[in-house]
This record gives structure tokens, sequence and C-alpha cells, in this order.
């Protein structure tokens, strides 16, 4: 290619009215997009080591709800999937309707951190869950679980049930033995001993490759020729690079945590048989869920097909299940326009229904065995 052809390449770039933003370091040490996040204003009020409880005050002053929401994201990627700019925020739409919104942030894992299983994930749930539970004087508090946040929520409900008052799984990975995507092949074969033997932590850089791999033509191709042709409408330049920001700042993954999800869920589906052990002898029971469930899925989800998350319905002892979905995939269903114009109203108003009083007036009580339940660290 010639210096004539590079600049006929180059030119249209320049005559834009968008300038492409520059990258800088992101909180991991990579490269970032330097663009902001519109995201609400949070506090961080509980914090144990790297993971912190952030709260997000209601938007409103009168009609606020009185039970709380706590939510939980996957370790892979953050959280800001649920708050990247305010017309696409689920946690906006809550504060607006006078929900009180508590999230943890799972940092960034160091080396220290490589050992942490999924006992010690449900441990800072707990830690969360009874700081919410002290503030606000209530029992019982809200817990919806994201993907493999809502693996762990619903661990986290057969174990404590009397301490959730409603639970909510967005896209949550329950039974691994439907899914026929490329990710689920991965996941039932993948040599998760040597890569966390090799690597300890697992590097963010690797899991983004991999997704990246799930659907390379539209994810390495086609959604970048898209973006040039968008690149006048700064509207539509500022909402791609919010999600390339999101895409492409994610944490490393804690190995054990990883061992252990893909191993005894994904290849050996353990959850939904009653045979994950939290740790030695605490066996986690599905049919001690019996708050009020929902279930919200994506039409066109390939990482969680809705048929992993729906299968819960038959294994909980809930009188009260309802199903929510709307055509997106695993992260539209989140940032989508249709679902925030559909899906995301009848959510709010399902909580908010279910949120008007304090509970039941007896203490919640842990289940025989899991009152110790604390981080092993």
């Amino acid at each position: 290619m010639n210096a004539s052809e590079k600049d006929s390449l180059v030119e249209p770039f320049l005559k834009s009215s968008v300038v492409p933003p520059k990258l800088e370091s992101s909180s991991h040490g990579g490269p970032s997009l330097a663009i902001d996040l519109e995201t609400m204003p949070s506090d961080v009020v509980h914090a144990y080591g790297r993971v912190k409880l952030l709260h997000y005050k209601p938007t409103i002053s009168t009609g606020l709800l009185k039970i709380p929401i706590l939510i939980v994201y996957a370790m892979i990627n953050r959280y800001h999937i649920l708050d990247l700019q305010h017309d696409r925020s689920v946690i906006k739409q809550y504060l607006d309707r006078g929900i009180d919104v508590y999230l943890i942030d799972w940092g960034d894992p160091g080396p220290e951190d490589m050992y942490e299983t999924i006992y010690d994930c449900v441990g800072y749930i707990d830690s969360a869950i009874d700081f919410i539970r002290r503030e606000h004087s209530i029992d019982k508090v809200s817990l919806q679980g994201y993907c493999q946040g809502g693996t762990f929520s619903a661990i986290y409900a057969a174990l404590y049930p009397n301490k959730i008052r409603n639970l909510i799984l967005q896209a949550a990975g329950i039974d691994f033995s439907i899914g026929e995507g490329m990710i689920d092949v991965w996941g039932k074969y993948l040599d998760a001993d040597k890569i966390v033997d090799t690597l300890g932590n697992v590097p963010s850089d690797l899991l983004n490759f991999g997704f990246l791999m799930l659907d390379p033509v539209h994810l390495m191709l086609d959604k970048y020729v898209k973006f040039y042709e968008d690149i006048n409408d700064q509207e539509k330049v500022k909402n791609f690079m919010r999600m390339e920001k999101w895409i492409f700042d994610s944490p490393d993954v804690p190995g054990e945590v990883y061992r252990q999800f893909v191993n005894e869920l994904y290849k050996e589906n353990r959850l939904v048989k009653n045979e994950f052990e939290l740790e030695p002898g605490l066996k986690i029971n599905l049919k001690r869920i019996d708050m009020p469930l929902l279930m919200i899925v994506g039409e066109n989800d390939s990482l969680m097909p809705p048929e992993s998350t729906l299968a819960i319905k038959n294994l909980v002892s809930s009188e009260e299940k309802q199903t929510f979905s709307v055509k997106a995939g695993h992260i539209g269903v989140s940032v989508g326009t249709l679902a925030h114009k559909e899906l995301w109203p009848k959510v709010v108003d399902w909580i908010a229904d279910r949120s008007t009083g304090y509970g039941d007036k007896n203490k919640a009580t842990p289940r025989k065995g899991a009152a110790i339940l604390k981080s092993k660290r």
C-alpha cells in the first residue's frame, strides 16, 4: 500500500466531527478507552479486603420502598454493564422507583486471592446481606444475581432462605447440561486444572480472547465496520466506546473459583443434581429456595441459554415463580433499548410490589452447619 492509498483510508476520520478517544491506563494496568461511563453515584459502605459493598441511594424522596436489593454480578467483567449510561441503566431504573440498591464490587484479585473458592464468594455475599439487614433493621433482603452472580445467588438463597425476601436470577447458569453453543463445548472439555496450575488466577485477557472467539467475525470485524459507518453520530460513538471500555476493562478471576466453576458446575452439573458441596459436608439443596422467584432471560442468549436459567423452576419450593423474557442476548438484556423499554419497567414493578413491608417477624436462621460461613482468608 503506497502513501496515497494510506492517506485515502485515514482522510475520512480526519474529516469526521468525532475524534476517536485515546487510550489510557485502566484500573488493572492495561489500555483503556478514555471515555467516562455515565454511572449513578454510589458510596462504599462496607469492605472486606478488595471486595467492596456499594450503596446507591434512591433518586426520589417520597414513596421509598422498605426492602433494599443486593445485586451480585459475575467475577468476569465488571458490574458497570448494569449502569453504563443513564438511559440504559438498570440501577437507575431501581433508584427512580425508590429502591435502595446495594452491589458487590469484586475488585481486582491479586496473587494472594488465587485460592479463593465459591465458598468464599458466598461468604462475601453473606457479609453484605448481614450488613444491609443491620443498616435497615430488617430480616430479609431482595437478592439479584446476574450470570455467574446468579449461580452464586441461587446457592446463597438455598443456604440462607430466611434472609432473602425475593430472588431475582438474571441470565443465571443453573443447569449446565442444556447449552449447545461454543462456550458450552469449551466449558465441558476445557482443562481448567492445567490453566489454574500454570497461571494461578485466570488472566482477563485470556477470558476476553475466548469470548471474542465465540463470534470472531462479528466481534472482531463487523462491529468495527458499523462503528466506522456511524462515526459522525456522537451519541452512537459514545455508546460504542462505553461498551468497549466495559468489555476490555476486566479483572482476573481467582484460580480456584474458576477451577471449581468449570469442573463441578459446567462439567459435572452438580448444582441441579443437589450434589454441589460448598465445602465438605455442606451440600446445597435448591429445594430450600422458597421465596418469590423471578427469572429474567434473553431469548437470544448464547452464553447462558434461557433453558439453563429456567431449569430452576422445577428444583425449588417457591410457590410464586415468574419469568420475564426479552429478545436480546446475554448483554442486551441489560443495556438493550428494547429491554429498557419493555423488560425493566416490568421487573421494577415486580420487585416494588414485593418490597413494601419488612418481612416476617422471626429472625433469619441459617442452615445447620452454615452458621459460621466466613471467608477462609
